[in-house]
């Protein structure tokens, strides 16, 4: 046998075991459980990774059996084996880029909670991948010979046609990029706008459209340029949610209601979901047709709707307890029939 045979036959050995023992001691790691601080970014980073460095072997093993295959460099194979292991060296980073873009979300986590709530996932996911898109596309273009100034003086015609006949994909487009660098919202926030039927969770923030779900469950999906000219409410970053209550005492409490009011006041101050930094009061305001119009005002730290109905709930069974106690009563809509048959 050709001893040249011999000698690449037994470093196409040598490399088989060599990726075979690299695949399964990857596909070991990162399947492993690992403990320690140290291995906290190496697990992370493995899983995330886990198709492409899987992959890396065998793409390995391929090129150098190819590329050291004997008699290939005289024959027509080898250009388009270079062609090939360029094409492979531009898109495989692009892969490994990509896929860690995916999981971004994931590396802020690993990083930190500070670093999740001064950058946003999908910002960054979406500008890299944007990203990705532009240079390996520019770089297998130049593989293939073309010219890169070529290339952007092409880019920059073919952008300004492209930006005439399709003026409102590229206003969304940019609508949804404020929407990720101002972000006014993100997804899972309870949004609503005065100035449109808008109201719901932002499930989606996209390039073009942002889904949001109503309470009735329905989606709809918004574009993006009509966020750049509306009011937005953002109901989940509220501190507390304001409760103002009117109950009314009958005429023949009226010396009673100091008390009263006095006391709803303390007691409401201990109600753990009450926010005491707000200003807050029980008091009297008006003179009604039939009663005395009093008005509770507290600030309730429960935003969502469930625990807000149910703080309030305690507030106003506090509010009944006390006129109750204190031997009072509410005051009902009344009329007072005269002897001479006169209604006052």
């Amino acid at each position: 046998m050709n001893p040249e045979l011999i000698s690449f036959y037994s470093h196409l050995i040598i490399a088989f075991c060599l990726a075979a023992a690299a695949f399964y001691g990857i596909k070991w790691l990162a399947d492993s459980e690992l403990n320690g601080q140290k291995w906290v970014f190496w697990s992370l980073a493995s899983r995330i990774l886990r198709r492409p460095l899987l992959t890396l072997p065998w793409v390995m093993f391929v090129l150098y059996s190819a590329h050291y295959w004997p008699g290939i460099e005289w024959s027509g194979i080898n250009e388009t084996l270079l062609l090939f292991q360029k094409l492979i060296l531009t898109i495989y980073p692009a892969w490994l880029i990509w896929e860690i873009s995916l999981n971004v979300d994931r590396v802020l986590d690993a990083m930190g909670g500070r670093w999740r709530k001064r950058l946003s996932p999908s910002v960054i996911a979406r500008s890299v991948q944007l990203i990705i898109v532009v240079a390996t596309f520019l770089s297998i273009a130049q593989v293939f010979g073309y010219s890169l100034s070529t290339l952007l003086a092409f880019g920059g015609i073919g952008g300004i046609i492209l930006g005439l006949a399709a003026k409102d994909w590229l206003a969304n487009f940019f609508g949804g990029l404020m929407l990720m660098l101002d972000r006014p919202f993100t997804e899972g926030d309870w949004i609503r706008s005065p100035d449109r039927s808008i109201e719901g969770h932002v499930e989606k923030v996209g390039w073009r459209l942002t889904k949001i779900r109503t309470f009735d469950r329905r989606p709809i999906y918004v574009p993006n340029s009509i966020f750049t000219g509306i009011v937005v409410e953002n109901a989940t970053r509220m501190r507390n949610r304001r409760m103002i209550e009117h109950f009314s005492l009958r005429y023949e409490d009226i010396g009673k209601m100091s008390r009263i009011l006095s006391r709803i006041d303390d007691l409401i101050q201990q109600i753990p979901e009450v926010d005491n930094r707000e200003p807050h009061y029980a008091v009297f305001i008006r003179y009604d047709d039939s009663a005395l119009l009093c008005q509770v005002r507290v600030h309730i730290t429960r935003t969502d709707r469930v625990g807000f109905l149910k703080a309030q709930e305690s507030i106003l069974l506090l509010v009944a307890a006390v006129v109750d106690e204190e031997g009072a009563s509410f005051a009902y809509p009344t009329r007072r029939i005269l002897s001479d048959g006169s209604i006052t």
